[in-house]
């Protein structure tokens, strides 16, 4: 067990890390986030009274709620410096901007492949376990296979359909003078086409849900919380692979609760990197299909159903659970990090 030395900014939440040390910390904001603390039960890290004694200096909030406390952040850097430390930074949410600091190790949900600095490592989102008893697999059958989402693709308003055009304008003006940035563009844009070229396919079947706002937020969600998110859940538990497409940020919280029920994602790839590639082999239980072939969508999903055979349609789907369960579930990963990365 690692041990780590902080410096806790008074009336501020502190990262999930620290759970199990300090007490869990309940959103009344962000919905279905609290359940993916249940099973960190054991701490994790060794919390030590001095810097020296520490193996290295833990920020104890999440990067991107400290915009209003730069100097605050950047005290913490200087105190890992002076005492031969390294800085462990956990940027959890839709930030991909550099961190302007050598000496730290950032663990973040989001960023782009060309963008990854040596000092990054992805992390996953913080995803609740949905899986309620046994697991659910789904068998081949005959006919096409069924693809599944429940979620934001729609415009929520003018407002944002007009914000979401110009955004995405920008990005391909970038990309005209030689820079590729087409993975950047808004996800809502690559949902909105990726569904509309699915629903008019004859290749598979659509299980669609679209909602016209986000529902993981109390100030956003439109619909009964407990209803939406049943919802949500059967939709998954009745696809046979589940369509994963970014939000705002270069990840999804819906690939890590799609592989915590067994379900085999379709990851439109925009520049994704995943946690730990180097030990899991998202190969053999997810598809990834590479953002500019958004439009052949349906028929490389409708070759991969047609390739495989019976038993290996349920073995993807089992690999995937076990994945999630061994590396990608918030406590999970955490030991992983701590025993292994760190």
């Amino acid at each position: 067990m690692i041990s780590v030395y902080y410096e806790l900014l008074p009336d501020m939440p502190y990262i999930p890390l620290l759970y199990p040390n300090l007490g869990v910390q309940k959103s009344s904001t962000i919905m279905f986030l609290n359940k993916a603390f249940e099973n960190l039960k054991e701490p994790m890290v060794n919390i030590v009274d001095t810097p020296e004694e520490a193996d290295y200096i833990l920020l104890p909030h999440n990067y991107s709620s400290l915009t209003s406390q730069k100097s605050y952040s950047i005290a913490q850097g200087e105190l890992a410096k002076k005492h031969g430390k390294q800085l462990i930074i956990f940027w959890h949410g839709d930030g991909d901007a550099p961190v302007a600091d050598e000496n730290a190790i950032v663990f973040r949900t989001s960023q782009y492949r060309s963008a990854l600095q040596k000092n990054e490592v992805m992390m996953p989102a913080y995803a609740e376990d949905l899986l309620e008893g046994e697991l659910q697999l789904r068998n081949k059958h005959a006919g096409k296979p069924v693809i599944g989402f429940c979620g934001w693709a729609d415009y929520k308003n003018l407002k944002n359909h007009i914000g979401t055009v110009i955004k995405n304008s920008l990005i391909e003006a970038s990309s005209i003078v030689g820079i590729r940035r087409e993975a950047r563009i808004k996800g809502i844009t690559y949902r909105m086409k990726a569904i509309k070229h699915l629903q008019q396919s004859t290749a598979i079947d659509p299980n669609f849900i679209i909602r016209s706002s986000y529902s993981g937020h109390t100030s956003t969600i439109k619909t009964d919380p407990e209803q939406t998110r049943r919802e949500y859940i059967d939709n998954l538990l009745g696809s046979d692979y589940a369509l994963i497409i970014k939000g705002d940020g270069n990840y999804s919280y819906r690939f890590y609760e799609a592989l915590s029920l067994g379900r085999i994602p379709v990851l439109l790839d925009t520049e994704c990197v995943l946690p730990l590639e180097d030990v899991i082999d998202y190969s053999r239980f997810i598809v990834r299909v590479p953002y500019w072939d958004i439009y052949h969508l349906d028929r490389i999903v409708e070759d991969h159903y047609a390739s495989i055979s019976d038993e290996e349609f349920v073995a993807m789907q089992k690999r995937g659970r076990e994945a999630f369960e061994k590396y990608l579930r918030v406590d999970s990963f955490f030991g992983h990090m701590v025993e292994n990365v760190l």
